[in-house]
């Protein structure tokens, strides 16, 4: 790995396996050639140093089985874990989204070439670029300005920039890359090529690659065949294990807390259950007539399901394509990229639950008692616990017995780029000009199969409404057909009439025009000052079309508006770099940097930038560095527009009887009974409904970011870097959307209900919740702070080049303020996949170690994750309450021939798996490696 601080000798060794962070400036670096440096405009030293920057080159990636650059990113210590990575792409529909220091995504620019990119709408929710949209053998370095630059390159830069540059290559490459991981499932293949020629007035490269990735099914890993939501102690000494739902394909009534499954020891229809209130978690009634809720038979393991279980891993094909060039003009350069990504995969669903509030339901199902195929020995044990008044009951139902949820998404992206540089001879000093135009478009199409027409459900379930509706199933006698009681088949016109075919497309363009000019003004003791200045225009727009059945809320699934918005901007910025002193006695080096860009928004306004940085080397191998910067980030399509859109996080109700919170806290009792929930009242699913979406009232977010970073490179000992980096970031205004457990908690325990979150929530009669509403909107505040620690060293010996880098990262904090002042501290906790955020350590690191002798290396790395306390959403008494550190060995062997390159390797050789975190899907956390032991072989030929 490169890193922009080091001796420019690091070029000659050889590197290892994939760490990197930032390096120092070469002692001397007079002669070097002057480029544009990631984090500046302004042309000088290619080693210069300009931030905290991490590069991984051309060297890491051919030797690592990595198909995307985000999962070489995600290996880098400083990359954030709060994306969505190939652990849960099922909820970004297959894209790759990445963050620097924790912060999520969208706070972070990413860039091609030092251009941006076009944005990919990958679920009603998210927005952001999809990181596998750049082919990997056409990159020739990956570099992470882990430093605030939105005065440089304007919104989005709050936590810092990604910027992927492109080969000028020369001949022709094939390639092939097959990776398997030793247990089902995960396949991975490979291949591609590259193609370049330089000519007399330019080059041209085109690249292209495919990578196809195989799903892994929860039923295909041991650790997740079947879903644990948490193991309690039940105060009598036993350890009870809750597994899978509650909510069972036979159907369930809680009001009289039956299950309908027939009695084996009785012969009845039905087996009635301990409501968790009746005699505790256990179950025992005293006179054993009730069956504890947590027994295996009365709950559904939803990760065994038809086709081997739930995706935990989403497999996917991604197809790259690209073009770049130069065409030397008489008086300028023409430069183009063309880029295009094809993505598409297939997904399995668990089977939907069917109860309480879906859509625009509030009370589901709703089975009249004129049902002729509800259990005849049932009805008097359901009319005397809903009245003799009531002329139907409602049921909780799972829909296994229909078909399986398949879910296709099926995406494109394309960006355009055309400029001209050059230089202005009429001008002092030569000034140069960039200026470029940028077009892009992506689109994604979503078909889900098997949904259920909730609408039609209730239909088939209540013979009046099944009699007036010609295509609802009948009998002979006029009566509905379905029978959800768990006995026998459905058939397929009952199937065809409940279930319908989901279709969401969603666009998303974009256009960028920029222009800029640098040059110098006049010298300072160090040398001249360099000065860049430009302008840039942006327009994007998107939408979101959803079908008419979930817009009209009969979807099971969700409930969804469409979404229509865009936004322009005009920007002006300038850059200065001064050089104060040079060779001087304490200043071997001094130099200022200064950036201010001013935005104006035709959808929020007009927002002012800068960014200041110092630079100091008292002697040629010490190198201190301060930067103060202020950042911008203007609401997204989806954040200002979005339609509302139902999710189901796991969030526990406080007015659950079981839950530990509700017995110990009388706060919570008092505000349960002040709303009127019946007593025994229990929460049905660990998954709530909740209505998000786009909120046009959101202001931009503000941030100001602090860093200070000390290079040191001794002469005493040739080839050593070492670095350490403290960060600092507060996001005013945060743009977000509330954590539901937070909003909750602080609601139920606030006495009378006076916190303002409570306006949030809204019960029906039953007591369940059926309106939770968190939009989109401006948090008070969100501060995170750390280190970034970097060390790197290459010693040659007689048997070979031993290199050796390091990267470390220490979290001090994460911590999300609300408006009404509810404090959220992350810091080293870890959450399920059904949160909204995944884990912050507080210790991360990647070692790594190779020796290269002649035409082999042969290397290896350590990845560390640090121990975390558990995030509990579900308020029992989990015996589980923290996972233990976790480390990860990889291994790799590399030969470099005339015309070919093979790589042999495997990842995670302990085949370490997941530690348990409660959840209700995959019984961990996406921060981790759920492949396992990984074995890889990639193989290069050039011409």
């Amino acid at each position: 790995l490169a890193n922009a601080w080091e001796y420019d000798a690091w070029l000659t060794y050889g590197r290892s396996t994939l760490v990197a962070g930032p390096a120092p400036v070469p002692a001397q670096s007079q002669g070097l050639e002057e480029i544009i440096v990631t984090g500046s405009r302004i042309g000088r030293d290619a080693a210069d140093y300009v931030g905290p920057m991490s590069v991984i080159d051309s060297a890491d990636i051919e030797r690592t089985p990595n198909y995307s650059v985000q999962d070489m990113l995600l290996k880098l210590p400083s990359i954030g874990l709060q994306g969505i990575s190939r652990n849960n792409a099922s909820g970004g529909r297959g894209a790759h989204l990445s963050g620097i220091h924790q912060l999520t995504p969208e706070r972070t620019l990413v860039l091609l070439n030092g251009r941006r990119m076009v944005h990919t709408i990958s679920s009603s929710l998210a927005i952001g670029v999809d990181l596998q949209s750049f082919p990997v053998n056409l990159i020739d370095s990956i570099e992470v300005l882990a430093d605030g630059a939105s005065a440089i390159y304007g919104s989005d830069a709050v936590a810092g920039v990604i910027n992927v540059r492109t080969r000028r290559f020369e001949g022709v490459e094939l390639s092939a890359g097959f990776g398997t991981p030793e247990d089902p499932g995960g396949d991975s293949y490979n291949p591609g090529f590259i193609a370049g020629r330089t000519g007399e007035r330019g080059h041209i490269t085109l690249a292209a690659t495919i990578v196809d990735t195989g799903n892994v099914d929860a039923q295909q890993r041991d650790w997740s065949q079947i879903p644990i939501l948490g193991q309690l102690d039940s105060g009598d000494g036993a350890i009870l294990t809750l597994m899978g739902s509650g909510i069972p394909p036979e159907g369930r009534q809680p009001d009289a807390g039956i299950i309908f499954k027939p009695d084996p020891v009785s012969g009845a229809s039905f087996q009635p259950y301990d409501t968790f209130g009746t005699s505790g978690l256990n179950g025992s009634a005293g006179d054993g007539s009730l069956q504890s809720i947590l027994d295996t038979g009365h709950r559904f393991n939803y990760s065994n399901i038809e086709g081997g279980g739930p995706s935990l891993v989403s497999g996917s094909r991604v197809v790259n394509g690209a073009i770049t060039g130069e065409l030397e003009l008489d008086r300028a350069v023409l430069f183009y990229e063309l880029l295009g990504m094809h993505r598409e995969g297939t997904l399995r669903y668990t089977p939907m639950p069917i109860a309480d509030a879906l859509g625009r339901f509030t009370d589901l199902l709703q089975v009249p008692f004129s049902n002729p195929h509800v259990p005849a020995d049932a009805v008097p044990v359901i009319r005397a616990a809903t009245g003799p008044d009531a002329d139907r009951f409602q049921m909780w139902w799972r829909a296994a017995d229909l078909r399986p949820r398949l879910y296709n998404y099926d995406s494109d992206t394309m960006k355009i780029t055309a400029g001209l540089r050059g230089k202005l001879p009429w001008l002092a000093n030569a000034w140069e000009y960039d200026a470029w135009l940028t077009y892009g478009r992506s689109t994604l199409d979503e078909v889900t199969r098997n949904q259920v027409n909730v609408a039609r459900l209730q239909t088939a379930l209540d013979p009046v409404a099944c009699a007036q509706d010609p295509a609802c199933p009948k009998d002979a006698r006029g009566n509905p057909t379905l029978d959800i009681f768990g006995r026998g088949t459905k058939s397929r016109e009952e199937i065809d009439y409940v279930l319908f075919t989901d279709e969401e497309a969603t666009r998303y363009e974009f256009w960028h025009l920029a222009g800029s000019l640098t040059g110098e003004l006049w010298s300072l003791p160090g040398g001249p000052i360099g000065v860049a200045a430009g302008l840039e225009w942006r327009h994007e727009e998107g939408n979101v079309h959803v079908s008419e059945l979930v817009q009209l809320g009969h979807s099971a699934d969700r409930y969804a508006e469409p979404t229509q918005g865009d936004f322009s901007v005009w920007e002006a910025f300038a850059e200065f770099h001064a050089p104060l002193l040079a060779g001087r006695s304490f200043a071997h080096e001094l130099s200022l940097d200064a950036a201010v860009r001013y935005s104006e928004y035709n959808h929020v306004g007009s927002e002012a930038t800068f960014k200041l940085a110092l630079h100091w080397a008292p002697v040629h191998d010490v190198h201190l560095r301060g930067v103060f910067a202020t950042g911008f980030r203007a609401p997204n399509i989806l954040e200002s527009f979005g339609g509302i859109v139902d999710t189901y996080p796991t969030v526990a109700d406080p007015c659950n009887s079981a839950a530990d919170l509700y017995r110990n806290n009388a706060t919570v009792r008092a505000n349960c009974t002040r709303q009127g929930i019946p007593a025994g009242y229990v929460q049905n699913a660990s998954q709530l409904k909740i209505s998000a979406g786009g909120n046009p009232a959101l202001e931009p977010e503000t941030s100001d970011s602090f860093s200070v970073g000390l290079a040191w490179t001794p002469d005493a000992i040739e080839n050593l870097s070492l670095t350490v980096d403290y960060y600092d970031v507060r996001v005013d205004k945060a743009i977000n959307t509330p954590d539901p457990v937070d909003v909750i908690l602080t609601c139920y325990t606030t006495p009378n209900l006076a916190a303002p979150e409570c306006a949030r929530v809204g019960r029906g009669p039953s007591g369940t919740i059926i309106r939770f509403d968190l939009l989109n909107e401006n948090l008070a505040r969100l501060e995170t702070s750390g280190i970034d620690l970097n060390a790197s060293w290459s010693l040659s010996t007689d048997f070979g080049d031993i290199s050796f880098n390091g990267n470390v990262n220490w979290l001090n904090e994460y911590v999300e303020t609300t408006g009404s002042g509810a404090v959220s501290n992350r810091t080293d906790m870890v959450a399920g996949n059904i949160a909204d955020w995944a884990g912050y350590p507080e210790w991360r690191a990647n070692l790594s170690l190779s020796l290269s002798r002649n035409n082999w290396t042969l290397g290896g790395s350590w990845r560390y994750l640090d121990a975390m306390d558990i995030f509990d959403t579900i308020q029992f008494d989990n015996i589980h309450t923290t996972v233990d550190a976790i480390n990860y060995f990889d291994l790799f062997g590399n030969y470099r021939g005339n015309t070919f390159n093979i790589t042999l390797g495997a990842e995670n050789i302990t085949n370490e798996t997941p530690p348990y975190v409660p959840d209700v899907s995959d019984n961990t956390s996406s921060i981790y490696d759920y492949l396992g032991r990984f074995y890889y072989v990639r193989l290069k030929l050039g011409f």
